[in-house]
């Protein structure tokens, strides 16, 4: 799959909690954001976040115990897709 092909998979999600169980929601609010692969996520810097939060930019991605807040989301896409791949979601 090439980095093409899994942007291509990204599908908006007014509820991301709904959507993929996981332990590091927030309770304050409901994860918006990005689905990839129908189990990958990059989630949207919501007004209930801290203002240092905000201020870094409008996506978040965590993985594992590493996280980025950016506004370039083709740099976080990248950073998934790297990570997607090397966890083996998928083969070239």
């Amino acid at each position: 799959m090439t980095f093409e092909q899994f942007q291509a998979t990204r599908q908006w999600s007014d509820d991301l909690a709904a959507a993929i169980s996981s332990e590091n929601w927030e309770t304050d609010g409901t994860p918006k954001g990005n689905l990839y692969l129908d189990g990958l996520y990059i989630d949207h810097v919501e007004p209930h976040w801290s203002e240092d939060a905000r201020k870094q930019g409008e996506w978040h991605l965590l993985l594992g115990r590493s996280e980025w807040i950016s506004n370039d989301l083709a740099a976080l896409e990248q950073r998934l897709y790297k990570w997607a791949k090397s966890e083996g979601y998928f083969t070239d």
